[in-house]
Protein backbone atom coordinates (compact mmCIF):
# COMPACT_ATOMS: atom_id res chain seq x y z
CA UNK A 1 0.00 0.00 0.00
CA UNK A 2 1.41 3.92 -0.83
CA UNK A 3 1.63 6.64 1.48
CA UNK A 4 -0.88 8.00 -0.23
CA UNK A 5 -3.43 5.19 0.21
CA UNK A 6 -1.94 4.29 3.74
CA UNK A 7 -2.92 8.30 4.60
CA UNK A 8 -6.81 8.10 2.95
CA UNK A 9 -7.06 4.44 5.15
CA UNK A 10 -6.08 6.18 9.02
CA UNK A 11 -8.06 9.28 7.65
CA UNK A 12 -11.76 7.60 6.64
CA UNK A 13 -11.16 4.98 9.65
CA UNK A 14 -10.26 7.96 11.87
CA UNK A 15 -13.53 9.52 11.15
CA UNK A 16 -16.07 6.55 10.72
CA UNK A 17 -14.86 4.83 13.80
CA UNK A 18 -15.52 8.15 15.96
CA UNK A 19 -19.11 8.84 13.86
CA UNK A 20 -20.29 5.11 13.99
CA UNK A 21 -19.03 4.03 17.08
CA UNK A 22 -22.65 3.18 18.02
CA UNK A 23 -23.82 0.72 16.35
CA UNK A 24 -27.65 2.45 16.24
CA UNK A 25 -26.25 5.06 14.68
CA UNK A 26 -26.10 3.85 11.36
CA UNK A 27 -30.01 3.68 11.27
CA UNK A 28 -29.91 7.52 12.33
CA UNK A 29 -31.17 9.78 9.42
CA UNK A 30 -29.35 13.40 11.03
CA UNK A 31 -26.28 11.48 10.91
CA UNK A 32 -25.79 11.33 7.34
CA UNK A 33 -24.94 15.38 6.88
CA UNK A 34 -22.37 15.35 9.52
CA UNK A 35 -20.71 12.23 8.67
CA UNK A 36 -20.71 13.82 4.62
CA UNK A 37 -19.77 17.01 5.88
CA UNK A 38 -16.81 15.93 7.35
CA UNK A 39 -15.98 13.30 4.45
CA UNK A 40 -15.55 16.47 2.78
CA UNK A 41 -13.73 18.44 4.50
CA UNK A 42 -10.85 15.69 4.85
CA UNK A 43 -11.53 16.03 1.02
CA UNK A 44 -12.24 12.13 0.40
CA UNK A 45 -14.28 12.35 -2.51
CA UNK A 46 -11.42 14.36 -4.21
CA UNK A 47 -9.31 10.83 -4.41
CA UNK A 48 -10.18 10.59 -8.25
CA UNK A 49 -10.76 14.24 -9.28
CA UNK A 50 -8.10 15.40 -11.39
CA UNK A 51 -5.43 17.63 -9.72
CA UNK A 52 -6.20 20.65 -12.22
CA UNK A 53 -9.53 21.02 -10.74
CA UNK A 54 -8.28 20.68 -7.05
CA UNK A 55 -8.40 16.74 -6.68
CA UNK A 56 -5.56 14.36 -5.27
CA UNK A 57 -5.55 12.78 -9.09
CA UNK A 58 -5.46 9.27 -7.33
CA UNK A 59 -5.31 5.45 -8.37
CA UNK A 60 -8.23 3.49 -8.77
CA UNK A 61 -6.42 1.44 -6.01
CA UNK A 62 -6.50 4.97 -3.52
CA UNK A 63 -10.16 5.47 -4.20
CA UNK A 64 -10.68 2.02 -3.24
CA UNK A 65 -9.15 2.15 0.26
CA UNK A 66 -11.46 4.62 0.89
CA UNK A 67 -14.60 2.24 -0.80
CA UNK A 68 -12.82 -0.71 1.50
CA UNK A 69 -12.91 1.39 4.59
CA UNK A 70 -16.90 2.76 3.57
CA UNK A 71 -17.61 -0.88 3.81
CA UNK A 72 -15.94 -2.27 6.49
CA UNK A 73 -18.03 0.15 8.64
CA UNK A 74 -21.21 -0.31 6.72
CA UNK A 75 -21.32 3.41 6.67
CA UNK A 76 -24.57 5.53 5.73
CA UNK A 77 -23.40 7.20 2.33
CA UNK A 78 -23.25 6.23 -1.49
CA UNK A 79 -19.27 6.54 -1.46
CA UNK A 80 -18.99 5.03 -4.59
CA UNK A 81 -21.09 8.05 -6.21
CA UNK A 82 -19.52 10.59 -3.85
CA UNK A 83 -16.22 9.09 -5.20
CA UNK A 84 -17.36 9.44 -8.84
CA UNK A 85 -19.25 12.74 -9.34
CA UNK A 86 -16.16 15.16 -8.52
CA UNK A 87 -14.54 13.79 -11.08
CA UNK A 88 -17.12 14.24 -13.75
CA UNK A 89 -17.72 17.09 -16.13
CA UNK A 90 -20.98 18.97 -14.77
CA UNK A 91 -20.22 18.18 -11.27
CA UNK A 92 -20.30 22.12 -10.15
CA UNK A 93 -19.48 22.92 -6.65
CA UNK A 94 -23.14 21.79 -5.98
CA UNK A 95 -21.54 17.97 -4.76
CA UNK A 96 -19.98 19.74 -1.87
CA UNK A 97 -23.56 20.50 -0.57
CA UNK A 98 -24.45 17.19 -1.57
CA UNK A 99 -26.87 18.51 -4.20
CA UNK A 100 -25.55 16.39 -6.66
CA UNK A 101 -25.97 12.38 -7.54
CA UNK A 102 -25.15 10.31 -10.02
CA UNK A 103 -27.18 7.02 -11.36
CA UNK A 104 -26.07 3.68 -12.42
CA UNK A 105 -29.50 2.79 -14.28
CA UNK A 106 -28.77 0.82 -17.91
CA UNK A 107 -29.56 1.46 -20.88
CA UNK A 108 -31.05 5.34 -21.04
CA UNK A 109 -31.01 6.79 -24.89
CA UNK A 110 -30.77 10.49 -25.83
CA UNK A 111 -32.57 11.91 -28.37
CA UNK A 112 -32.02 15.71 -28.99
CA UNK A 113 -33.30 16.89 -25.35
CA UNK A 114 -35.71 13.86 -24.65
CA UNK A 115 -34.42 11.05 -22.26
CA UNK A 116 -36.08 7.28 -22.90
CA UNK A 117 -35.31 3.71 -21.29
CA UNK A 118 -35.37 2.40 -17.67
CA UNK A 119 -36.80 3.56 -14.70
CA UNK A 120 -33.81 6.14 -13.70
CA UNK A 121 -32.77 5.02 -9.44
CA UNK A 122 -30.05 6.93 -7.91
CA UNK A 123 -29.12 6.99 -3.67
CA UNK A 124 -29.61 10.25 -2.20
CA UNK A 125 -26.48 12.22 -1.04
CA UNK A 126 -28.07 15.47 0.84
CA UNK A 127 -30.41 17.91 -0.52
CA UNK A 128 -30.63 16.51 -4.12
CA UNK A 129 -31.98 19.23 -6.16
CA UNK A 130 -29.73 17.48 -9.19
CA UNK A 131 -29.47 13.56 -10.64
CA UNK A 132 -26.11 12.97 -12.94
CA UNK A 133 -26.55 10.36 -15.66
CA UNK A 134 -24.69 8.62 -18.81
CA UNK A 135 -26.91 8.52 -21.91
CA UNK A 136 -26.21 7.06 -25.44
CA UNK A 137 -27.47 8.40 -28.48
CA UNK A 138 -28.62 6.91 -31.57
CA UNK A 139 -24.75 7.22 -32.99
CA UNK A 140 -23.01 5.07 -30.39
CA UNK A 141 -21.88 8.41 -28.36
CA UNK A 142 -22.16 8.88 -24.22
CA UNK A 143 -23.45 11.24 -22.86
CA UNK A 144 -23.27 13.00 -19.23
CA UNK A 145 -27.06 14.72 -18.72
CA UNK A 146 -27.99 16.98 -15.99
CA UNK A 147 -31.69 15.80 -14.98
CA UNK A 148 -33.95 18.01 -12.23
CA UNK A 149 -34.41 15.49 -9.47
CA UNK A 150 -37.56 17.45 -8.67
CA UNK A 151 -40.01 15.04 -10.25
CA UNK A 152 -38.27 12.16 -8.70
CA UNK A 153 -40.36 9.70 -6.27
CA UNK A 154 -38.50 9.62 -2.90
CA UNK A 155 -38.46 5.64 -2.27
CA UNK A 156 -36.14 3.50 0.36
CA UNK A 157 -33.46 1.06 -1.07
CA UNK A 158 -33.22 -1.75 0.35
CA UNK A 159 -30.60 -0.91 2.66
CA UNK A 160 -32.16 1.52 4.08
CA UNK A 161 -31.07 4.60 2.30
CA UNK A 162 -32.68 7.06 0.84
CA UNK A 163 -32.74 6.58 -3.00
CA UNK A 164 -34.89 8.55 -5.98
CA UNK A 165 -36.78 7.10 -8.28
CA UNK A 166 -37.34 9.30 -11.50
CA UNK A 167 -39.66 8.08 -15.39
CA UNK A 168 -37.09 9.21 -17.72
CA UNK A 169 -40.05 10.25 -19.42
CA UNK A 170 -40.60 12.81 -16.55
CA UNK A 171 -37.01 13.70 -16.79
CA UNK A 172 -36.32 17.39 -17.45
CA UNK A 173 -32.62 17.78 -18.71
CA UNK A 174 -30.89 20.79 -17.68
CA UNK A 175 -27.52 20.27 -19.73
CA UNK A 176 -25.52 17.71 -21.28
CA UNK A 177 -21.98 17.49 -22.65
CA UNK A 178 -20.11 14.87 -24.46
CA UNK A 179 -18.51 12.26 -21.91
CA UNK A 180 -15.08 12.25 -22.32
CA UNK A 181 -13.98 9.46 -19.87
CA UNK A 182 -16.59 7.16 -21.92
CA UNK A 183 -19.84 5.16 -20.97
CA UNK A 184 -17.33 1.97 -20.21
CA UNK A 185 -14.80 4.11 -18.11
CA UNK A 186 -17.54 5.00 -16.20
CA UNK A 187 -18.79 1.57 -15.63
CA UNK A 188 -15.36 0.10 -14.66
CA UNK A 189 -15.03 2.40 -12.20
CA UNK A 190 -18.50 2.35 -10.75
CA UNK A 191 -17.91 -1.88 -10.71
CA UNK A 192 -15.37 -1.78 -8.81
CA UNK A 193 -15.43 0.98 -6.70
CA UNK A 194 -18.39 -1.18 -5.18
CA UNK A 195 -16.67 -3.93 -5.59
CA UNK A 196 -14.01 -2.66 -2.91
CA UNK A 197 -16.98 -1.15 -0.58
CA UNK A 198 -18.82 -4.99 -0.25
CA UNK A 199 -15.20 -6.09 0.20
CA UNK A 200 -14.66 -4.10 3.38
CA UNK A 201 -18.48 -4.99 4.54
CA UNK A 202 -17.70 -9.11 3.89
CA UNK A 203 -14.65 -8.88 6.17
CA UNK A 204 -15.96 -7.27 8.74
CA UNK A 205 -19.47 -9.95 8.56
CA UNK A 206 -17.01 -12.70 8.90
CA UNK A 207 -14.84 -11.24 11.75
CA UNK A 208 -18.27 -10.69 13.44
CA UNK A 209 -19.24 -14.56 12.59
CA UNK A 210 -16.12 -15.84 13.73
CA UNK A 211 -16.17 -13.99 16.94
CA UNK A 212 -19.97 -15.17 17.87
CA UNK A 213 -19.06 -18.66 16.47
CA UNK A 214 -16.03 -18.62 19.21
CA UNK A 215 -17.95 -17.17 22.26
CA UNK A 216 -21.62 -18.36 21.58
CA UNK A 217 -22.13 -21.92 23.18
CA UNK A 218 -24.81 -24.76 22.40
CA UNK A 219 -24.67 -28.33 23.87
CA UNK A 220 -21.59 -27.20 26.18
CA UNK A 221 -19.40 -26.03 23.59
CA UNK A 222 -18.63 -23.17 21.51
CA UNK A 223 -20.71 -23.50 18.21
CA UNK A 224 -17.23 -23.02 16.14
CA UNK A 225 -16.47 -26.28 17.24
CA UNK A 226 -19.23 -27.74 15.36
CA UNK A 227 -17.65 -29.30 11.96
CA UNK A 228 -20.65 -28.26 10.06
CA UNK A 229 -20.03 -24.60 11.62
CA UNK A 230 -16.72 -24.73 10.37
CA UNK A 231 -17.41 -25.89 6.61
CA UNK A 232 -19.85 -22.50 6.43
CA UNK A 233 -17.47 -20.30 8.04
CA UNK A 234 -14.58 -21.74 5.64
CA UNK A 235 -16.96 -21.80 2.67
CA UNK A 236 -17.44 -18.29 3.06
CA UNK A 237 -13.93 -17.19 3.46
CA UNK A 238 -12.88 -18.54 0.53
CA UNK A 239 -15.14 -16.85 -1.47
CA UNK A 240 -14.55 -13.39 0.05
CA UNK A 241 -10.74 -14.63 -0.75
CA UNK A 242 -11.79 -15.57 -4.69
CA UNK A 243 -13.65 -12.07 -4.44
CA UNK A 244 -9.87 -10.09 -3.51
CA UNK A 245 -8.10 -11.78 -5.83
CA UNK A 246 -9.90 -10.60 -8.86
CA UNK A 247 -10.61 -7.30 -7.47
CA UNK A 248 -7.02 -7.03 -7.39
CA UNK A 249 -6.38 -7.75 -10.65
CA UNK A 250 -8.94 -5.54 -11.87
CA UNK A 251 -7.64 -2.46 -10.06
CA UNK A 252 -4.30 -2.84 -11.02
CA UNK A 253 -4.98 -3.48 -15.22
CA UNK A 254 -7.09 -0.69 -14.82
CA UNK A 255 -4.55 1.54 -13.18
CA UNK A 256 -2.07 -0.09 -15.45
CA UNK A 257 -4.27 1.13 -18.68
CA UNK A 258 -4.24 -2.65 -19.21
CA UNK A 259 -8.03 -3.32 -18.45
CA UNK A 260 -10.50 -5.70 -19.73
CA UNK A 261 -14.02 -6.65 -19.80
CA UNK A 262 -13.48 -10.19 -18.42
CA UNK A 263 -10.97 -9.07 -15.28
CA UNK A 264 -14.10 -6.21 -13.96
CA UNK A 265 -17.06 -8.10 -14.74
CA UNK A 266 -15.79 -11.13 -13.28
CA UNK A 267 -14.41 -8.84 -10.00
CA UNK A 268 -18.34 -7.71 -9.81
CA UNK A 269 -19.67 -11.00 -10.73
CA UNK A 270 -17.94 -12.36 -8.03
CA UNK A 271 -17.97 -10.17 -5.42
CA UNK A 272 -21.61 -10.52 -5.93
CA UNK A 273 -21.40 -14.36 -5.39
CA UNK A 274 -19.32 -13.60 -2.41
CA UNK A 275 -21.43 -10.99 -0.53
CA UNK A 276 -24.73 -14.08 -0.91
CA UNK A 277 -22.26 -16.99 0.35
CA UNK A 278 -20.67 -14.54 3.14
CA UNK A 279 -24.02 -13.01 4.42
CA UNK A 280 -25.86 -16.34 4.73
CA UNK A 281 -23.67 -18.01 6.62
CA UNK A 282 -23.41 -14.73 9.38
CA UNK A 283 -27.11 -14.76 9.24
CA UNK A 284 -27.23 -18.62 9.73
CA UNK A 285 -24.28 -18.74 12.51
CA UNK A 286 -25.91 -15.73 14.75
CA UNK A 287 -29.40 -16.33 14.02
CA UNK A 288 -32.25 -14.18 14.58
CA UNK A 289 -30.13 -12.07 16.97
CA UNK A 290 -28.37 -11.04 13.57
CA UNK A 291 -31.90 -9.38 12.69
CA UNK A 292 -32.28 -7.31 15.59
CA UNK A 293 -32.54 -3.82 15.09
CA UNK A 294 -29.62 -3.24 17.84
CA UNK A 295 -27.34 -5.49 16.18
CA UNK A 296 -25.42 -4.52 13.46
CA UNK A 297 -24.85 -7.40 11.10
CA UNK A 298 -27.84 -6.63 9.25
CA UNK A 299 -26.66 -3.19 8.37
CA UNK A 300 -23.97 -5.05 6.46
CA UNK A 301 -25.27 -7.59 4.75
CA UNK A 302 -28.37 -5.32 3.48
CA UNK A 303 -25.76 -2.88 1.84
CA UNK A 304 -24.40 -5.83 0.84
CA UNK A 305 -27.40 -6.92 -1.17
CA UNK A 306 -27.80 -3.42 -1.99
CA UNK A 307 -25.14 -3.14 -3.47
CA UNK A 308 -24.99 -6.89 -5.17
CA UNK A 309 -27.47 -5.13 -7.87
CA UNK A 310 -25.84 -1.81 -8.27
CA UNK A 311 -22.85 -0.75 -11.26
CA UNK A 312 -23.67 -4.22 -12.86
CA UNK A 313 -25.94 -7.16 -11.51
CA UNK A 314 -24.00 -10.35 -11.04
CA UNK A 315 -26.45 -11.99 -13.34
CA UNK A 316 -25.83 -9.63 -16.36
CA UNK A 317 -21.86 -9.39 -15.52
CA UNK A 318 -21.55 -13.25 -16.10
CA UNK A 319 -24.19 -13.21 -19.11
CA UNK A 320 -21.76 -10.62 -20.54
CA UNK A 321 -18.49 -12.63 -20.07
CA UNK A 322 -20.17 -15.73 -21.60
CA UNK A 323 -21.39 -13.86 -24.36
CA UNK A 324 -17.71 -12.70 -24.81
CA UNK A 325 -16.01 -16.11 -24.44
CA UNK A 326 -18.38 -17.96 -26.97
CA UNK A 327 -17.56 -14.32 -29.33
CA UNK A 328 -13.70 -15.28 -29.18
CA UNK A 329 -12.32 -17.15 -32.54
CA UNK A 330 -9.47 -18.52 -30.09
CA UNK A 331 -11.59 -20.35 -27.87
CA UNK A 332 -12.29 -20.22 -24.05
CA UNK A 333 -8.66 -20.67 -22.50
CA UNK A 334 -7.34 -18.08 -24.75
CA UNK A 335 -9.82 -15.52 -24.07
CA UNK A 336 -9.35 -15.71 -20.20
CA UNK A 337 -5.39 -15.72 -20.37
CA UNK A 338 -4.56 -13.45 -23.44
CA UNK A 339 -4.03 -9.88 -22.10
CA UNK A 340 -4.74 -8.36 -25.85
CA UNK A 341 -8.18 -10.15 -26.06
CA UNK A 342 -10.68 -7.44 -26.63
CA UNK A 343 -13.65 -9.19 -27.32
CA UNK A 344 -16.61 -8.06 -24.77
CA UNK A 345 -20.41 -7.21 -24.80
CA UNK A 346 -19.73 -4.42 -22.84
CA UNK A 347 -22.82 -2.43 -23.72
CA UNK A 348 -24.96 -5.41 -22.31
CA UNK A 349 -24.60 -4.31 -18.99
CA UNK A 350 -26.11 -1.19 -19.91
CA UNK A 351 -28.98 -2.67 -22.11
Amino acid sequence: MSETARMLDDTAERMLARRLEDPMSRGVEALRPGLHAEAIEAGLPLALAPESDGGLGGSLFEAGVIAWRWGWHAAPLPIVEMLLIPSLPLASDEWMAGNLTLASTPGLELCGDAISGQVIEAPVIGEISTVLAIAMDAEGHSWLVEIDAMPAEKIRALSGEPWLRLDPSEARLRAKCPCPVGLDAVAVRGALLTSAAMMGAMARILEITIEYANIRKQFGKPLGKFQAVQHMIAEAASEHVVAQAALAAAIEAEDGGKSRPLLWQSAKAQAGRAATVVSAAGHQVLGAIGFTEEHVLHRYSKRLWTWRDEWGRQTVCEAAIGRAACADEHGLWSHIVDDTSTIANTGALWA
